[in-house]
């Protein structure tokens, strides 16, 4: 895994903040959500929906660990 270059810059009223490379860590068609148990982005056809607490839930199918 590679990692990004962040540069740190100080600006003239002396706070520093990062910059990074433009763009979104999110490829492809901008169809991704995040799965209610384990929190990590997929595509919509990775995701099916199951009832959790009374709501109706986006979860990873058929289950987290199969992505991992």
């Amino acid at each position: 895994m590679s990692s990004k270059v962040v540069t740190t810059k100080l600006s003239a009223d002396g706070l520093r903040y990062g910059a990074k490379a433009p763009g979104s860590p999110f490829v492809g068609t901008g169809t991704t959500r995040s799965c209610f148990l384990c929190g990590k982005h997929r595509q919509a056809a990775q995701l099916r929906s199951k009832r959790l607490l009374g709501r109706t839930e986006m979860v990873c199918a058929p289950n987290c660990q199969s992505f991992e």
